[in-house]
């Protein structure tokens, strides 16, 4: 079976049937992860064309895609851009796809449209007036920017760990937020004439930069007109020297002294120096595939992941932290706060069938038997389409209060559930 044909398989909406015939060709949990990791050998087509794309609700909309020439020697990428307030796909997608052609990256630009709930994090009055009402990004993992990720990998085969996130004003904005809730899922992100709350308007949005932090392991280009009227320098001059001031490890600012709010402002284009200094940033980027230490901040389960951890039951309109290390082959160690149970997503590329792994969560350890499934495999490739996100085993731990640094032992019945049915 080669890799396009399993990953086909697993989202095939037949879930039983899928199972079935994954069996009948005797593949189990490992065999289908690193299947569904892999790359397939084959050229892809260069094409630009617009496509219909649905979010998690069925919603639709038109998305503008901008596929490369075919370069032997390395896998296709994702540029995934978000247009501004009154904009479309269609007309930002220009603007990228000479560095698409560089980089052997697929330009995808989805519309947005109207959003389902009120609008919270994400609003924009006061900064585009009338425009408030117009349509705009979501932040909450379900709308049409992850969705166009998602396209991406399932249609285009593109590498998962050479997707990249940029978006201009309210793209800008959307940017930003969505690098802080799934930083885990991107390469690189490139916010321009953005911020992370237009409530700084009027204040320090505290919920907007509890999250901040959760970016320090992500790549960031940050690029902003000094003439901004709308969307003021400031606000990312803050939250950079903020950044830097954590010692992020991969950040870049650029402020064009000539720059205003519109895109072809900032001087990115084709053969100009601003453009060949993010060619040169962006060509290495890529997502590491695994980390050994996980800090990630979250104020819903919505955003709960990150990587091979997640944080589940957060308290409404709180704030939630967990800081996971794999200490050794066998042993991680987890402290976490402002949620009910932490969630663990097990691979087998550390692992045999048969290890047991001792589990601290706030001084409470639990000793787990790894024992791959491959309907686990099965079903949290579906969730995401990201081979990278695929876990063999899903183990939940109740979250207990922080006693103190000596751990306990506790048996894996009362501190621990290995999930039968994710």
């Amino acid at each position: 079976m080669m890799p396009h044909e399993a990953r086909a398989l697993c989202l095939h909406p037949d879930l039983d049937k899928a199972h079935a015939q994954l069996s009948r060709h005797d593949i189990g949990a490992a065999r289908l992860r690193n299947l569904l990791g892999s790359a397939d050998e084959s050229e892809w087509s260069a094409r630009s064309t617009t496509v219909e794309l649905f979010d998690e609700f069925g919603r639709r909309t038109d998305m503008a895609v901008y596929v490369p020439p075919y370069r032997p020697g390395r896998r296709l990428g994702a540029l995934i851009v978000l247009h501004g307030a009154g904009g479309s796909g269609e007309h930002v997608l220009p603007y990228f796809t000479a560095l698409g052609d560089r980089l052997s990256m697929a330009v995808v630009a989805p519309t947005a449209q109207q959003p389902m709930q009120a609008a919270h994090n994400l609003d924009l009055a006061g900064i585009f007036g009338s425009r408030f009402r117009m349509p705009r990004w979501d932040l909450d993992g379900r709308d049409f920017p992850l969705a166009a990720l998602r396209w991406a990998l399932v249609e285009l085969g593109a590498d998962p760990n050479r997707c990249v996130l940029t978006g201009i004003s309210m793209g800008g904005l959307a940017t930003w937020n969505l690098s802080m809730r799934f930083w885990h899922s991107f390469a690189a992100a490139v916010p321009l004439n953005g911020a992370l709350s237009i409530w700084e308007s009027f204040g320090t949005d505290a919920r907007a930069r509890f999250l901040l932090p959760n970016t320090l392991s992500l790549p960031l280009f940050v690029v902003h007109g000094a003439k901004d009227e709308r969307i003021p320098a400031k606000f990312d001059r803050e939250s950079v020297r903020t950044l830097r001031g954590l010692a992020h490890p991969n950040l870049e600012y650029v402020e064009v002294p000539a720059g205003a709010h519109g895109l072809d402002t900032l001087g990115l284009a084709v053969g100009s120096p601003l453009f060949h200094q993010l060619e040169r940033w962006l060509g290495p980027a890529s997502r590491p595939n695994k980390l050994a230490e996980i800090r990630h901040r979250a104020s819903e389960d919505a955003h709960g992941r990150a990587h091979w951890v997640g944080l589940e039951g957060v308290t409404p309109q709180q704030t939630a932290n967990v800081h996971a290390r794999w200490t050794a082959l066998n042993r991680i160690d987890i402290k976490a706060s402002g949620a009910r149970r932490v969630a663990l997503y097990l691979r087998g590329d550390g692992l045999s069938p048969g290890d047991t792994v001792r589990v601290t969560v706030n001084g409470v350890t639990a000793s787990v038997r790894f024992t791959p499934d491959l309907a686990t495999v099965h079903h949290t490739f579906r969730e995401t389409a990201d081979p990278g996100l695929v876990a063999e085993q899903v183990v939940r731990f109740d979250v207990p209060e922080a006693h103190g640094d000596e751990p306990t032992e506790r048996t894996n019945r009362t501190r621990c559930r290995v999930a039968d049915s994710i």
